[in-house]
């Protein structure tokens, strides 16, 4: 009786302290698929203490982004995981496991090394912060291998996985930080990256050239780059670089120069007043960068994407959603300014220019090859680019445990890039170029969100 007693108590605590919510969004139209009124139901459950969280987010559509889900039982639904996982929190250590949402150190819409969007991902994150130093060692699972045999352009995935990993030292409001991402193939997990914390280009070099030479090929793909960051009660500003290769040619052998891979962004948050925000945020990257380098033996491996394909049966993939990285990809100038409001509602407006060439997230130098491409720093250096232009605004407004809100998007894209289906170059893939096409964005949707403590 004592031990169903203790158990009731223990059941009736746990479920005392969650919190269900439901999020129903209907999106009147959208340009992205020209596809009117489709449903997005948002599930989520959360449990929270001191030290301990557990949460399950997913999604339920029919918006067409993605490939349908047992089509015989769901007609024209997905089903997409969120956000699921558990957190642990010991006292300046938080370990967090599950298919997460990923996020980079810096908050920008632009961040670099891990996508704003916040791809969902089968994760493990070990992270470390005190008033002086701030650390993380994250694995995140890329895909699996689809068990085509021996056959590289039949195959739609393999088995990848990345490695992130920052360090950073704070002094009074500033932050400045080192940051890299190994992206690896033929495995799934590699333990040495995610435990030692050692910078992952020193255990990769090591590995390659003393314990295992001869043995095994750690070729791995390694990014690196800085970041900086300060922040007080009024302002937030930041600064990140990614460096994927650098012509230091340049300097020390101009007659042979090779290739910038390189991305930065910048900008940050200032409070006009207890309510209302200003923003700027910029961005860009070179050419190439992102891309795998080989255009023979393994072409598909080590670039900083999800997928190894552009198209899942008739499914085109976004380019956004494939980058590991910067949302934009390659080839690329972003730049966006708005206002933030909070008082009675909350409003969000944003402008955003974006100018982008071709893109190539799978396919090696694009349309070239390791002796053709175009050497040295290469940005928009293309005869015909996509110009884009955005306004959205984003309101919303809680009342009790409802909360309603609202999505408009407009503007046009000029030179639409469009997916090159005919490519006869080595590797024979797919890339993104711009066209003769123009496009008008036009994006409306409505929400009811439901949340509920017990």
């Amino acid at each position: 009786m004592k031990k169903f007693f203790l158990l009731f108590l223990i059941l009736t605590s746990t479920i005392f302290a969650t919190t269900f919510s439901l999020r129903y969004e209907n999106i009147i139209y959208t340009s992205d698929t020209n596809k009117y009124f489709s449903n997005i139901f948002t599930p989520a459950i959360k449990y929270q203490n001191d030290n301990f969280s557990f949460f399950v987010e997913m999604t339920f559509s029919n918006d067409g982004k993605f490939p349908l889900f047992y089509e015989e039982f769901y007609g024209d639904y997905y089903i997409k995981f969120k956000n699921s996982g558990i957190n642990f929190n010991l006292n300046n250590v938080k370990i967090s496991f599950g298919n997460l949402e990923n996020y980079d150190i810096v908050d920008s819409p632009y961040s670099l090394f891990i996508s704003s969007l916040g791809h969902s991902k089968p994760t493990v994150s070990f992270k470390f912060e005190d008033s002086n130093f701030k650390y993380e060692s994250r694995y995140i699972l890329i895909s699996y291998d689809d068990f085509v045999p021996l056959n590289l352009s039949t195959k739609s995935s393999i088995d990848k996985g990345l490695n992130l990993k920052y360090y950073a030292i704070k002094y009074g409001n500033f932050t400045f930080g080192y940051e890299e991402a190994s992206v690896y193939v033929n495995r799934l997990f590699d333990f040495e990256y995610f435990s030692n914390p050692l910078p992952n280009f020193f255990v990769q070099y090591y590995r390659e050239n003393v314990l295992y030479n001869g043995i095994r090929s750690f070729n791995d793909n390694s990014l690196m780059g800085f970041f900086a960051t300060y922040e007080d009660l009024k302002k937030y500003l930041y600064a990140q670089i990614l460096i994927d290769d650098f012509n230091a040619n340049r300097f020390f052998n101009p007659d042979n120069p090779t290739v910038d891979k390189i991305a930065w962004s910048f900008g940050g948050t200032y409070n006009l007043n207890n309510y209302l925000k200003a923003k700027i945020f910029s961005a860009g990257a070179t050419k190439y960068t992102f891309q795998p380098s080989a255009d023979s033996g393994n072409p598909l491996y080590y670039g900083y994407t999800y997928f190894i394909v552009e198209k899942l049966k008739d499914w085109i993939i976004d380019y956004e959603e494939n980058y590991i990285g910067y949302k934009y990809g390659e080839n690329n100038l972003a730049l966006l300014i708005g206002l933030d409001y909070s008082k009675e509602f909350n409003l969000t407006g944003d402008l955003e220019f974006i100018l982008s060439g071709t893109k190539s997230p799978i396919n090696p130098w694009t349309e070239k090859n390791s002796s053709t491409y175009e050497r040295g720093f290469n940005l928009l250096n293309e005869e015909k680019i996509e110009k884009t232009f955005l306004l959205s605004l984003n309101i919303s407004k809680k009342f009790g445990i409802m909360e309603l809100g609202g999505f408009i998007k407009l503007g046009e894209i000029f030179n639409v890039l469009k997916l090159v289906e005919e490519v006869n170059d080595n590797v024979k893939k797919q890339y993104y170029a711009p066209s003769d096409e123009n496009k008008k964005i036009f994006d409306l949707s409505i929400f009811l969100k439901v949340s509920y403590n017990l």
